[in-house]
């Protein structure tokens, strides 16, 4: 038995439908460029006329330049007898105020899309999202990480790896970007392997963690590495 098919209907896409959208609705801004070429006044204003209208800026943004032909025509700056004939029913004031009157169309056009362009949301991040990616060792010994959502907006945070014993001093208005720490004016470290002095940072108040890597006996204060890894413990911050 032979089944007809349905013919499938193309699909109009986004794009095509704003396009169609906007042409629609130029349909009565002829009828008020009709008028001009009656050689009538007209205080048609296509701006008002927009904002009655209430479209999005990206479905009024297909309407730019749709005047351009008919000015380049009006214009007639190459001289063709044909154009020439065709406005002939026009003279030269009728003529500029047509073109004014075109012109004004574009620029109303122009000034709705800049009024009204998508403003797009701030995408407010919380201190999980910007630490989620952070690498850190939960343990180690005694030691516990602090929660790492504490790191955003602290204004100074110690972290120290279990492996290679440095202690990493970030200073600033700190935050944090994919797996790295952001935000410190300054990222310093030093060797420590004495834990008791350790103890002393953990323990401490802000007095202490200011001052701390400047106790720290026999090491030279380095560039620290703004790069946590699964060794690195996070040992303090401050608020």
């Amino acid at each position: 038995m032979f089944v007809m098919k349905k013919k499938s209907t193309p699909k109009i896409s986004i794009q095509e439908r704003m396009r169609l959208k906007a042409l629609n609705a130029l349909d009565p801004v002829e009828l008020e460029i009709d008028k001009v070429m009656d050689k009538k006044k007209n205080p048609f204003s296509m701006y008002k006329y927009l904002c009655g209208l209430g479209y999005s800026s990206r479905v009024v943004n297909y309407m730019k330049g749709w005047t351009h032909e008919m000015q380049f025509e009006i214009k007639n700056e190459e001289g063709c007898d044909q154009l020439e004939e065709a406005y002939s029913f026009l003279n030269k004031n009728q003529k500029k105020y047509a073109l004014k009157f075109l012109d004004g169309i574009e620029q109303d056009i122009e000034k709705y899309c800049d009024v009204y362009k998508p403003v797009r949301k701030v995408r407010i991040t919380t201190p999980a999202q910007m630490v989620k990616k952070i690498t850190y060792l939960d343990e180690w010994k005694k030691y516990k990480s602090i929660d790492p959502v504490e790191i955003p907006r602290a204004r100074m945070l110690f972290t120290y790896n279990t492996s290679s014993k440095k202690l990493t001093k970030f200073e600033g208005h700190l935050s944090a970007r994919g797996s790295r720490i952001t935000g410190y004016d300054e990222c310093v470290e030093k060797t420590l392997t004495d834990l008791k002095l350790l103890d002393r940072l953990v323990e401490g108040g802000n007095i202490i963690a200011s001052k701390f890597m400047e106790e720290i006996p026999r090491s030279k204060l380095k560039e620290g590495n703004d790069l946590p890894t699964k060794n690195t413990l996070l040992i303090k911050v401050i608020k």
